[in-house]
């Protein structure tokens, strides 16, 4: 049975992989310092006072920066962004690895943060516009959530072994050699399928975002060590919170902003965007309390700490690549989440029976599992969610979001919930202890306060279950749709040369298309017009769409007629694509119309567009009408050809689909557009071959590829009367007319062999002692040894 493969993004398997490994390398680099923390403040004399400096100069400059980062990803190209971010990433590890001093530590993990705010946007970002068909894009998010959430626990481990085994620059070093061969993997085989735009950055909208994230990650870090109560604290939420309504005003006001409010605003993503902050926050707080239970409590070294959270890690990726990734295409992505977020909260729950003395495999396994279990559930079709049906230009900025809540969600968990338990353990101290506090009694009020805070952490979790019941709706996360290209993409249509393309679009309806032929209906997509602020469009001339009409195969389809019908069933418009594909339509004011699309060589199709008072983007894939079946044979026994590898190009070489033969030989390519094109055969034990056909219209066109067999010349070479065999030896192979055909030499064995070789007569000459030479002639039953003997000759014959 043949089957007829889609074009999509080469290599795209190899990619994911660099993909992951930087994302790794940035979630590493969270929970990996912390562990060298004590011993690098010992190396560089750093008081205590400013110890948490180290870890608050990444995490400001990492949270300030993420919304900026996924725009300049989205401006300059995110295989870019990505490209610079590994390597500034790993520029700064090694400062910071080689630091002297607490100024070039501290410097190195800001400049650590800056550029992880740069690299792990585009990183997402990357993965979410290279696997756009539902089913792949279900396992590469599910990979991809299970690194994001197990990363911090592998963190653990491995700053325990470097800090235990090697010494504390090792912690940041370690990022050195992976960011090398992400660097290098990502040369090789990441692409970015998607264009970007190159519209101005908006300014005001970085400085305002990045000051408002700066003060509210600050003040949730410095909260953790003043107080809720500090005035410092208090100033630095309050400004916080200025900044960023300040932000959103601005963003709703700018032509061209930094955040579009179409990206959060709807329900699925901002659903997602809530329930992984949320989420966030249960994680880092057992993150935390357990990090403490486990090493001052029971008293665990930090190697054997950071095993044990690897249940937490195990479960994580069960939830994500077994759970989520399997279920994503079948079930709702809120059937996934709500549940995944009760198991977690079942794991918090059971921590509340935590004692000092209680066994780990009774109570912290178990509860290990059943979180690292409900929130790979959770975190991966949230992860999805959160790009999912973004316009393409807006990729960058829609995963530094996911970020954001990352960040935002961890800074106030560990602030919020480190001030709960560490009030909760001194009250508990206070009123149970008769005089000087015991060492027992210290570890009950630990876990006293580990417990109430835990109660925070349910509510949390909790919440987030409650919001994403409420806000992510039926829509599954399984169908990923094709971008919808922004109409600032689009280029002038001759026919209406005087209308000028939209710079900036906002949400203005849906469009649903009509019933295919196969009676499936397709689905309703969010489209955008350009806001009243624009201007240029926005006149007496009423409503406008345009967009491109592009094939099966992605590329521009010339000469298609549009038409433009209201309701009443009278033409408003009409069109036709120029070289580049596009078209631009005018209607005498907003509301439903139906818009109908034709080109030779194509279905028609008819969509139902619904207008506002500005330009609609919408673009129109056609799929093509003829088909192309044939059987390759072997043109020596006229038997089919099984596992042969069909390749089909259209007059331009641009391959347009591929297939693989069954045990009948045959093969099958749907939907292609009439006219020319090279069908290409490939399959071991035969030569290639390539032929021209002629693609009918409205049917389905036959051919027959033979395949002639591949001749193999192979012996070897002897040495001497004693017949030894001679590695090393020069082997020519001539043909008829006294053209060398190709030269191998010898492996140990005497052997060589000539591959893919015509059927007729050659000359094997072999030299590298006396010379020796014999005729052969290769039929055509594909292999034949032909053995020679290199010796000196006898006095006789000589």
């Amino acid at each position: 049975m043949s089957t007829t493969a889609s074009v999509l993004v080469p290599r795209r398997w190899i990619a994911l992989i660099f993909i992951a490994l930087a994302q790794l390398m940035v979630v590493l680099d969270a929970t990996v310092v912390n562990i060298a923390l004590p011993s690098a403040q010992r190396a560089l004399d750093i008081s205590d006072a400013n110890r948490q400096w180290i870890i608050t100069a990444y995490t400001l400059a990492f949270g300030g920066l993420l919304l900026f980062g996924g725009r300049v990803g989205d401006l300059i190209g995110r295989r870019r962004a990505f490209l610079i971010g590994l390597i500034g990433f790993a520029g700064a590890s090694a400062v910071g690895g080689a630091a002297v001093d607490e100024a070039m530590l501290l410097g190195a993990r800001a400049l650590q943060g800056a550029f992880g705010a740069l690299l792990a946007p585009s990183a997402l970002s990357l993965l979410a516009v290279t696997f756009t068909v539902a089913k792949e894009r279900a396992k590469a998010f599910g990979i991809y959530g299970a690194i994001a959430g197990g990363g911090a626990a592998i963190g653990l481990i491995l700053g325990g072994l470097l800090t235990e085994y090697l010494n504390w620059r090792w912690a940041l070093y370690v990022n050195v050699p992976i960011a090398v061969i992400g660097l290098v993997g990502a040369l090789a085989f990441v692409r970015d399928p998607a264009p970007h735009d190159g519209a101005r950055l908006d300014i005001p909208g970085v400085v305002l975002v990045t000051g408002g994230l700066v003060a509210l990650v600050y003040g949730f870090t410095r909260a953790e060590s003043a107080g809720w109560g500090d005035h410092g604290v208090i100033g630095l939420l309050a400004g916080a919170g200025v900044l960023l309504v300040a932000f959103v005003v601005v963003e709703a006001l700018t032509r061209v902003p930094l955040l579009p409010l179409r990206v959060v605003l709807d329900r699925n993503r901002g659903g997602a965007y809530l329930a992984v902050g949320l989420s966030v926050i249960g994680m880092f707080g057992l993150f935390l309390f357990m990090t403490y239970y486990l090493q001052t409590v029971r008293h665990y070294s930090p190697v054997r700490t950071g095993l044990a959270f690897l249940p937490l890690t195990a479960g994580m990726i069960t939830g994500s690549t077994q759970i989520s990734a399997r279920l994503m295409n079948r079930v709702p992505a809120r059937l996934l989440m709500v549940p995944g977020l009760i198991i977690a909260e079942c794991g918090i729950a059971l921590l509340l029976r935590l004692r000092a003395d209680s066994a780990y495999v009774d109570m912290v396994l178990p509860s290990q599992l059943l979180l690292g279990l409900g929130l790979g559930t959770t975190m991966m079709p949230a992860m999805n969610l959160a790009t999912l049906g973004v316009n393409v230009r807006d990729a960058g900025i829609a995963s530094a979001m996911v970020n954001t809540s990352q960040q935002v969600g961890g800074s106030l968990g560990t602030a919020l919930l480190n001030t709960i338990g560490t009030t909760a353990a001194t009250s508990y101290i206070a009123a149970h202890a008769a005089g000087r506090p015991s060492p027992a009694l210290a570890a009950a009020g630990l876990v006293h306060g580990f417990q109430v805070a835990l109660w925070w952490v349910m509510g949390a979790v909790g919440l987030a279950a409650i919001i994403v019941a409420a806000l992510v709706n039926g829509r599954g996360a399984s169908r990923a749709p094709a971008p919808v290209r922004s109409a600032a993409d689009l280029p002038r249509e001759e026919r209406s040369a005087e209308a000028e393309p939209p710079r900036e679009l906002a949400a203005v309806g849906t469009y649903a298309e009509a019933p295919r032929d196969d009676g499936t209906r397709g689905e309703s997509r969010l489209v955008y017009a350009r806001t009243a602020s624009a201007g240029a469009y926005d006149g007496p001339d009423g409503a406008r769409v345009g967009g491109r009409v592009q094939g099966a195969e992605g590329g521009p389809v010339s000469g298609a007629a549009l038409t433009l019908i209201d309701l009443g069933g009278r033409q408003v418009d009409r069109a036709v694509t120029g070289p580049d594909g596009t078209y631009a339509l005018r209607a005498p004011g907003g509301g439903p119309y139906m818009l109908i699309t034709a080109a030779d060589g194509h279905q028609p199709r008819a969509a139902t567009v619904v207008l506002g008072d500005g330009p609609l983007s919408h673009d129109v894939s056609l799929s093509g009408t003829a088909s192309l079946t044939g059987v390759v044979r072997a043109a020596a026994t006229g038997r089919p050809v099984a596992a042969a590898v069909v390749v089909v190009t259209d007059a331009h070489g641009e391959v347009i689909g591929s297939a693989q033969t069954g045990d009948d030989g045959a093969f099958v390519f749907d939907d292609l557009v009439a006219g020319t094109c090279v069908v290409a055969v490939s399959a071991g034990g035969h030569r290639p071959a390539a032929l021209p056909v002629e693609v009918g219209a409205g049917g389905t066109t036959r051919c027959e590829v033979e395949l002639p067999a591949g001749v193999r010349v192979r012996g070897t070479v002897r040495a001497g009367s004693d017949d030894l065999l001679l590695a090393d030896a020069r082997v020519t192979l001539v043909d008829a007319a006294g053209n060398v055909v190709a030269t191998a030499t010898t492996g140990a064995d005497g052997a060589y062999a000539f591959e893919d070789l015509d059927p007729g007569s050659y000359t094997v000459i072999a030299t590298g002692y006396p010379p020796a030479a014999m005729a052969v002639v290769a039929g055509e039953n594909g292999s034949e040894a032909f053995g020679l003997t290199l010796r000196h000759p006898t006095e006789e014959e000589a």
